[in-house]
């Protein structure tokens, strides 16, 4: 028994010390580079991306995911409350502001929700909100119809995805939507690829920090994590949400077999 709540106790610690380290990650890239952080074009880094064009974005992989609703579920041309997690600078926010009765996003980076608060100055149906831990607890059960998440959860450490699909069942309404992009696994991970990322992460002298800010114009660098479609299917079994559907998804790249999930809250 007392082995049991150590080795619960680890896995806790272990939780959150990633957590945090993830965390750091985005607020300093909320910091050095925002628009190229969410979506990272080669191209773009550096500040290089065209608002405009940015945001234009986001209203297409909106237009999609409310395709893949109506599609899918009936949803009419408006749907209720809408929680957009992993907002970054709300460019979601701002396309499902137009589809949705109110939209709520949240962020775990206070520089990135500074952003999104800019972005949707004006806007009287979307808010925006920092959420700096392993649960949704600032927001009451059943409070919303649609839960929302793009190109977000890959970049959250393997351990703490289950604790928040968790939370996606608990704050959607029952009869009510969790739908969300997760990538399954890399096709082209190469050993000599995970060699390099070891040396710069373990180098001294914080040289490490100096080839990132170098190369990439940051001191930090984001992960994107595979979770199996059927790690993902348990995970939301688990957290009382049935498999509606289960789409092709492209945005993390070719390299990567990536899905959008949707689910529907039992009840």
């Amino acid at each position: 028994m007392r082995m049991g709540k150590i080795s619960d106790t680890n896995v806790e610690s272990n939780k959150l010390r990633s957590f945090l380290a993830e965390k750091k990650v985005w607020e300093q890239l909320g910091i050095d580079d925002p628009l190229w952080a969410v979506v990272s074009n080669d191209h773009k880094r550096g500040g290089k991306w065209d608002r405009a064009e940015f945001f234009q974005t986001g209203e297409q992989d909106v237009a999609r995911y409310h395709e893949i609703l109506c599609k899918n579920l009936g949803c009419g041309n408006q749907l209720g409350r809408l929680l957009d997690f992993g907002c970054g600078v709300g460019r979601l926010t701002l396309a499902w502001s137009r589809r949705v009765h109110e939209v709520v996003g949240v962020d775990v980076s206070a520089p990135m929700i500074e952003h999104a608060k800019s972005t949707l100055q004006g806007i009287p149906n979307a808010k925006v909100l920092l959420n700096a831990s392993t649960d949704l607890s600032q927001f009451e059960a059943n409070s919303f119809d649609v839960v929302a998440s793009h190109i977000c959860l890959q970049h959250i450490p393997p351990q703490v995805i289950p604790a928040y699909i968790i939370e996606f069942g608990r704050i959607c309404r029952p009869g009510g939507v969790v739908i969300f992009q997760l990538p399954s696994r890399n096709r082209t991970l190469k050993v000599a690829s995970k060699v390099r990322s070891w040396i710069v992460e373990h180098a001294p002298f914080s040289l490490g920090s100096f080839y990132r800010r170098i190369k990439g114009g940051s001191t930090v660098r984001f992960k994107v994590h595979c979770t199996p479609t059927d790690i993902v299917i348990a995970f939301a079994s688990n957290a009382g949400l049935e498999l509606v559907s289960i789409e092709d998804d492209y945005s993390a790249g070719t390299s990567i077999v990536s899905h959008i999930y949707v689910f529907r809250k039992k009840g």
